[in-house]
């Protein structure tokens, strides 16, 4: 047989398994579908699609793409000939990796012809210029240190039972004091600092906190017109999930987050757009990816990930990668994704499944919850509390107690024990979102090992009895209280002058300031107002009660490779266009009778695609036109999704989409 004439001829030649390893390596290339391989070679040698099946050439490739290009430019070579001109500069060692190499370029379509007559793409040359010559040996994993994996698997649990722990903290106080939207988007420093502060915690895992919180849609702008970011309705139902499951939810949001929060500072801004790096994701997805090839109990180091990594994708060298490594190691181990520079053992299932059917992700993230499970330190349900007033939880809380906890203490230490102090400001907070003093004596009680202190005990009345002598409500605001001496008080005091206070009775005092400074003023000068309804009644501020809806999930790209069925479909529909050019899209009536297909219900029909996908069958259908004339066709389903099934349509030779609610019957082939 003579040597093909071109791509398109050398593609047409290839057998079924070729062209099934040429999409998979290029996926690009199915979207959409080709109709024959004059499209497929006009899209495999476009520029912008050469250039991203260069991104995932390493360097011993990109090496011999440069010198099959250079040397072919005028005239085709013999493979013989191309392998020695690359191995011209190398050791003799690296003959057998240059084959390697041109074989896969090969099988990409960057060098087409037979085994006499080999050139590159016309495109390829100037792409690949600039590219030095691989470094020799290669870098390798050879030199990974050894580490003990239940010690990886114990440290990776701790530190994601405290991020979880972090995380709700911070969402809770901010169900009570929600923090504003910049009018150009974003978060304010002063409410960083603040979070920062509150969370006893460094700048870079709080950025990572609170980028996350919003990327799992548990925290969104509420779009008011002074607008906060508030925790969303999701929240609740997240923070009532098991733990595990909790951070299953972050790591999916952190997989695909396009932000390096863990190279935050005190002055790093949040939460705005300008800080997106498209290639963030497949840069931590190519760390963990390179870690997930060792075997348990074995770690890379930052310098030694470098290596490898510019070796493997030097297209991605940069700034960007270092800055994208060293964001990954920290944030991966604050999320407990890796400790000791080696994965955990549910980070390893979880990225062992990524090209699996969706129904064995299901399976596998069950798996991977229950291996990090197995890894977090158990809840403990019960405190200690001693006369400092003090309280110390020697371990994670429970989700109730831990809100509960929080509500009536402020966290002063963090550790593996967590240590809170009781103070009149914590105990108003409680009352403030509806406790009363028994409730609290009795909470108390309930979860505390050693006997509850007198001095909280008093302090809780204390607090309790003042609380709501004075009430304010709106007229801007207005000052009740039974107690007119207090009123006075309040009315003479200096401190409060700006507040333009002004008595118009015994028990009444009037104000120009709006009722939250009023109250925030009053309890600076040591005094404990409430707030009050309209109808009289104190008003109760729960945390759960300051909820914004959940927005939509953005659409996220994975790595995941296309699946099987789709590039076989491919597969037919270039062979049928090779087949026929100038008959595809006509009308063809299928081959059966009128009538074959019986019409069932919606839910009948779906549950028959579905059947038909897990057991890669063809299937009759009937399916309406817009004019309401239904048609009978057989076709092989690849994906079932929102409504629409894509399938190869043996009508018209090629891979289309129909609306499953347009689809009246289903019946298998026989």
């Amino acid at each position: 047989m003579s040597s093909p004439r071109s791509l398109a001829d050398d593609l047409r030649r290839r057998d079924d398994g070729a062209l099934a390893s040429l999409l998979a390596t290029r996926p690009d290339l199915l979207q959409p579908v080709p109709a024959d391989f004059t499209a497929l070679t006009s899209r495999a040698t476009a520029g912008p699609s050469v250039a991203r099946s260069l991104d995932a050439l390493d360097a011993v490739e990109l090496h011999v793409l440069h010198v099959v290009a250079e040397a072919t430019a005028d005239d085709p070579r013999s493979r013989e000939t191309l392998v020695d001109l690359a191995g011209a500069g190398l050791p003799p060692t690296a003959q057998d990796a240059v084959a390697e190499a041109l074989d896969g370029l090969i099988t990409r379509a960057l060098v087409w012809g037979d085994d006499d007559a080999l050139r590159a793409v016309g495109s390829a040359l100037d792409l690949v210029a600039g590219f030095p010559e691989p470094a020799w040996p290669l870098p390798s994993t050879d030199d990974a240190a050894a580490v003990d994996q239940a010690m990886v698997d114990g440290q990776s649990g701790l530190h994601a039972r405290e991020t979880l722990a972090l995380l709700r903290d911070l969402l809770d106080e901010w169900s009570v004091q929600p923090p504003g939207v910049l009018r150009s988007g974003g978060l304010a420093l002063r409410d960083f600092a603040l979070a920062c502060t509150s969370l006893h915690s460094d700048p870079a895992r709080t950025a990572l906190l609170i980028e996350l919180a919003v990327a799992a849609r548990l925290l969104a702008d509420d779009e008011e017109e002074d607008p906060h970011w508030v925790p969303t309705e999701r929240y609740d139902i997240w923070s009532a999930r098991p733990p595990a499951e909790q951070w299953l939810d972050l790591i999916d949001a952190w997989l695909a987050l396009p932000r390096l929060p863990g190279l935050s500072t005190e002055k790093s801004k949040l939460l705005v757009t300008e800080n997106d790096r498209r290639p963030v994701p497949g840069m931590r997805r190519d760390l963990l990816a390179l870690l997930g090839e060792l075997s348990p109990g074995t770690a890379l180091d930052a310098d030694q990930i470098q290596r490898i990594l510019d070796h493997r994708r030097p297209r991605r060298a940069g700034i960007l990668r270092e800055q994208a490594i060293r964001a990954t190691i920290r944030e991966g181990t604050d999320l407990g994704v890796m400790a000791l520079g080696a994965l955990s053992s549910a980070a390893r299932l979880l990225l062992a499944e990524e090209h699996s059917s969706p129904d064995d992700r299901r399976r596998v993230a069950g798996e991977v919850a229950d291996a990090m499970a197995a890894t977090m330190p158990d809840d403990v349900d019960h405190v200690l509390i001693q006369a400092d007033l003090t309280i110390t939880a020697p371990g994670p809380l429970t989700s109730d107690i831990g809100r509960t906890l929080g509500l009536l203490a402020t966290i002063e230490s963090r550790g593996h024990a967590t240590v809170y102090r009781a103070d009149e400001s914590s105990i108003r907070r409680a009352l403030d979102a509806g406790w009363d003093a028994e409730g609290l004596h009795e909470f108390l009680t309930s979860i505390s090992r050693t006997p509850v202190p007198q001095p909280l005990t008093y302090l809780i009345d204390d607090v309790a009895r003042r609380h709501g002598a004075v009430r304010v409500g709106g007229a801007l605001s207005y000052l009740r209280s039974d107690a007119a001496d207090t009123l006075r008080a309040i009315a003479e005091d200096r401190r409060l002058k700006a507040l333009g206070l002004h008595r118009i009775a015994d028990t009444v005092v009037i104000c120009q300031a709006p009722p939250s400074e009023v109250i925030a003023g009053l309890r600076k000068a040591g005094y404990a107002p409430a707030a009050e309804s309209p109808d009289g009644g104190i008003v109760v501020r729960r945390p759960e009660d300051h909820r914004t809806p959940t927005p939509r999930a953005a659409t996220r790209r994975t790595s995941r490779g296309p699946e099987p069925a789709l590039v076989t479909a491919a597969v037919k529909t270039l062979r049928a266009g090779d087949r026929s050019r100038t008959s595809r899209g006509a009308a063809v009536s299928g081959p059966a009778a009128a009538g074959t297909v019986p019409r069932l219900q919606s839910g009948a029909v779906v549950q028959a695609l579905r059947g038909a996908l897990e057991e890669n069958a063809s299937v009759w259908i009937g399916y309406a036109d817009t004019d309401g004339t239904v048609s009978e066709q057989i076709i092989d389903p690849i994906r079932l999704s929102a409504g629409v099934l894509t399938a190869f349509d043996h009508r018209t030779d090629g891979v289309r989409t129909f609306a499953v609610s347009r689809i009246t019957g289903v019946a298998d082939v026989h």
